[in-house]
């Protein structure tokens, strides 16, 4: 008995992964997996190297979760060694996977990320370490990225209304967000967006009126050509018709 409790204390006094540390940057309580887990949304269709063959498993089974083991098919020169986090992605299908005319963005699904933990010359095992989703046969790897929230500001700049950027559409074409909701901008790090930065959220009504402001959000990732916000406020659902605006 004594041994067990000894254990359980030094499995509770143990550090989490960043990951799973919990900032408050909103209402609610926002962790990095949170924003890990999003949609990332990218304006051409990647072209994947290395995919989920299926599942090691004495069943047929094709959906995988925490804590299960994927065989991942490998290809030569792949660089696959023991120890490497992957991030798995899923590209889009159906209407989502039709190639948006210029200037539009096709979403990304991330059902979670795992490590390699053994391999031969014609596959590899791949634990799952956190599943956002249920994680499929042919889905695909990218390196591991571990996202970090930034530290909220006490006070922001002033809005620069000369630049107006467009919000886009979430998971599933969602169109509406509230407080502690994450939704992507269509401007990334090629552009210059930085992961802390500030963006005030302002609605056009179209009737003449002045803008009116709606919300505040912080960047806490970012794609070449987008980045994801979180909604730290909102005194009404932002949607993908309202603007956001660089606090620089």
């Amino acid at each position: 008995m004594r041994v067990t409790v000894v254990f359980t204390a030094i499995v509770l006094m143990a550090p989490a992964p960043s990951w799973a540390q919990s900032p408050q940057l909103a209402p609610r309580t926002t962790l990095p997996a949170h924003v890990m887990c999003a949609d990332m949304l990218v304006p051409a269709m990647p072209v994947p190297a290395l995919r989920i063959k299926g599942a090691h498993h004495e069943g047929t089974r094709l959906a995988l979760t925490r804590g299960d083991v994927a065989v991942v098919m490998r290809t030569p020169g792949d660089g696959l060694e023991v120890g490497q986090r992957y991030l798995v992605r899923r590209l889009p299908v159906g209407a989502q996977a039709i190639l948006p005319k210029e200037g539009g963005y096709v979403p990304v699904r991330t059902p979670g990320w795992v490590t390699i933990t053994a391999l031969d010359d014609m596959n590899a095992m791949a634990h799952v370490d956190f599943a956002c989703d249920a994680i499929e046969p042919d889905d695909y790897l990218e390196p591991y990225v571990e996202v970090r929230l930034p530290t909220p500001a006490a006070t922001a700049a002033a809005p620069d209304f000369s630049d107006r950027i467009q919000i886009l559409p979430g998971a599933d074409g969602r169109q509406m967000f509230a407080n502690g909701d994450s939704f992507s901008v269509a401007r990334g790090a090629d552009q210059g967006v930085a992961v802390g930065a500030y963006f005030a959220i302002y609605r056009d009504r179209r009737d003449g009126m002045p803008l009116v402001h709606v919300g505040e959000a912080i960047v806490t990732d970012t794609a070449p050509a987008s980045a994801k916000l979180l909604l730290m406020t909102a005194t009404d659902a932002v949607g993908i018709t309202d603007i956001a605006v660089p606090r620089p």
